[in-house]
Parts: C-alpha cells; structure tokens; sequence
C-alpha cells in the first residue's frame, strides 16, 4: 500500500507518496513524470510516519534551514544509471550547483544529455537537489517542474545563474 498526502509549498501544492518503509517521491502537481510508475488505485490518502518527517522536512527547507535529506529513507526505485546520477545529486551542498556534464564525469558518464535525461526523472523534488544542476551556459535551464520553481528553489539555497 502506498500513502499520498499533499503539501502547499511556495512553489505550488507538493505530491507526496510513501509506503510503511520508504518515500516514493515529491512532485508538484502537473509537473513532468508526475506519479511516474505510481497508479492511482495504489494509493490510499492518508499520512504515515514517512511522510509527517518529509512534511516535517520540507518546512524546515522553506523556512532557509538546511535539514539534512539523507534522514529520509528514499524508495529502491528507478533504472541503475538513474540511481547513479541521483546518488550525484545528492552530493551537491546546499548553495552550490553543477552543470550536467560535472555530474557525467562523477558517474563516468559523457553524455550530458543522458545525465539530463536521468536528473529530470528523479521522483524527489527537492530532496534530491536537481534543481541544482545548471547547463554549462549558467543559464538556468529545463526543470521537470518549471522554471519559476527552480528559480525560487536556487534563490532560496543563495545559488547564482544567468538570466537568458
């Protein structure tokens, strides 16, 4: 069984789902992948352990705290190059980012574009920081969730990008 509450953040009402051991994903409602892999009839709306500490966690997040994610026991799910750039991804510190082919040679990997790919799959907004990865123009780039969210994501965290 899998719970889904939601959550209104200041960048739109946040999809959460989770099981009795482990967080599924954060989405915004409409955004790209939204619920990917996830059908309705699964979920059940109500809360859980999981998602009262991601609750917990996301209003730390807004109020400029820097809670640590890693606390949140993150669901087993995705492809094993997707895993490996999201694991990328959360090693990038609050206030800093990375442009797509950084996080290619951390994973071994030369296609940018297949890191791109991958970086805009990951089901945990937020928690799993690819709202920190730029291109390499400095321009703020595609986000899965639209670019007036990932702007306020890295002006919160203090992170410097080119206005096109």
């Amino acid at each position: 069984m899998l719970y889904r509450q939601y959550y209104l953040s200041p960048i739109g009402r946040l999809c959460l789902v989770a099981s009795d051991q482990a967080l599924y994903g954060v989405w915004l409602e409409g955004q790209k992948y939204f619920q990917a892999g996830i059908k309705e009839e699964e979920l059940v709306d109500t809360s859980n352990p999981i998602l009262k500490m991601t609750k917990n966690w996301l209003e730390a997040y807004f109020k400029g705290e820097h809670p640590n994610p890693d606390k949140l026991p993150l669901a087993d799910r995705g492809t094993a190059f997707q895993l490996k750039v999201w694991s990328a991804l959360r090693d990038i510190p609050v206030g800093e980012s990375r442009t797509y082919s950084q996080i290619g040679k951390v994973i071994s990997c030369q296609s940018a574009q297949a890191v791109g790919n991958a970086v805009g799959k990951n089901p945990w907004l937020i928690l799993v920081p690819c709202h920190r990865v730029l291109p390499s123009s400095g321009h703020i780039g595609k986000y899965a969730a639209g670019e007036d969210a990932k702007r306020f994501l890295l002006h919160l965290e203090g992170i410097r990008f080119d206005n096109p």
